[in-house]
């Protein structure tokens, strides 16, 4: 089925992006060594898909990007779209079928694919979630839970903890000029992060916040999307190895195969770093 699914994806998609993350290929063009099936062998677009998240679920049940390909409502409505659609969604949920003990196993490619494969992607957030429909509803509330103090209140002072906590805040934004991380190049990784430094310069004049840019992008990949000579905020090895020992910047992407399979890894470490206040309180990766 894995063969199948090669040979299907090399000949319906025509975005180069999509044959390098599909195919591990960089130009459209049949690998020699593999070849056409026979026409009586010919395994079709949505058959070569289903044989791959069925091969992924009997490796782990749990795999919830196979689970939901071979629902059958999922199944009947995958009829209705075009190959190019297909290849698409394979795109979406090709890290979980590379990787068959994924919990979740698919990533969004453009925005649009939460609307045009809302029946796939709907069927996966409520499953991860176990149910609670397309708005989430917060409830803060307390009341009916056991064990609280006769007032209401946790207090976590009263419990012998003396400095206060901390909570971590992580927020997701795209830039809409931008593709989603799996179909960017590296032009578009460099170039979105030269275009966050008009925004870093405005933090970093804020005495509310001040700090630095501490960037992984390379001089030369630098200067050939951007013109410039330079990286003005490119950090030593030793400098990213302090801040991922302090958990500030993250670790190699490329070593992880989820993220390489969907293409979130790709031209590591060029438009890489974060921006980080000088209380280091605040990051944006």
């Amino acid at each position: 089925p894995s063969l199948h699914f090669k040979q299907y994806m090399e000949s319906v998609v025509e975005h180069p992006i999509l044959v390098q993350f599909i195919t591990g290929k960089g130009t459209i063009r049949r690998s020699p060594s593999i070849k056409p099936p026979d026409q009586e062998d010919e395994v079709g677009p949505i058959e070569a898909l289903s044989a791959a998240a069925a091969d992924a679920l009997k490796i782990n049940p749990g795999n919830l990007c196979a689970k939901n390909l071979l629902e059958s409502d999922v199944q009947d409505w995958m009829q209705e779209l075009e190959d190019s659609e297909i290849a698409q969604l394979a795109l979406c949920a090709k890290s979980g079928l590379d990787n068959p003990d994924s919990g979740l196993g698919c990533y969004a490619v453009d925005p649009k694919n939460y609307d045009e494969f809302a029946m796939f992607f709907d069927k996966v957030c409520e499953d991860y979630h176990k149910g609670g429909g397309k708005v989430h509803e917060n409830n803060w509330s307390l009341e009916g839970v056991e064990g609280l103090p006769e007032d209401g209140q946790l207090d976590l002072q009263k419990f012998g903890l003396a400095e206060p906590l901390s909570m971590r805040v992580r927020v997701g934004r795209n830039l809409t000029s931008f593709p989603l991380p799996g179909l960017m190049t590296k032009a578009d990784r460099i170039n979105f992060e030269k275009t966050m430094l008009a925004a870093f310069d405005v933090l970093k004049s804020n005495p509310d916040y001040g700090g630095s840019v501490y960037s992984m992008t390379p001089n030369d990949d630098w200067k050939e999307v951007t013109g410039d000579e330079e990286n003005p905020n490119l950090i030593t090895a030793e400098k990213y190895q302090e801040l991922v020992d302090a958990h500030v910047m993250f670790k190699d992407m490329a070593a992880d195969p989820y993220l390489a399979s969907a293409g979130i890894a790709s031209h590591w470490p060029c438009g890489r770093g974060c921006y980080q206040s000088a209380d280091g309180g605040f990051i944006i990766w």
